[in-house]
């Protein structure tokens, strides 16, 4: 099973599944619909994204970077970051907590 089929594409909008959680974090799929946006905000956690599918407009600090299927990065704790999406993406977010 690839786990970027556990969820489906919703016309306009940005879904999410929990795959897995406790205490330690957790690791959410996520699944942004074409032009669909995130604002800026931060996360309490260490934070890895993973782009399983398509590409993803993610700026970090004021600096925007295109990152594609096979690419990840790391923020460490309140980084402020935004997404958003010129084409239809899927990723992983893992959230680890201190």
């Amino acid at each position: 099973m690839r786990i970027k089929d556990e969820l489906e594409y919703v016309p306009g909008q940005i879904v999410n599944k929990v795959i897995a959680g406790n205490a330690s974090g957790m690791v959410i799929l996520m699944a942004f619909d074409k032009n669909a946006a995130l604002a800026t905000h931060t996360a309490p956690a260490v934070t890895v994204v993973q782009i399983l599918e398509g590409e993803c407009a993610f700026t970090i600090d004021g600096e925007e970077r295109m990152i594609q299927a096979g690419d990840y990065l790391v923020m460490q704790p309140g980084t402020p970051h935004s997404l958003r999406a010129p084409e239809r993406f899927k990723m992983l977010l893992t959230k680890l907590n201190a």
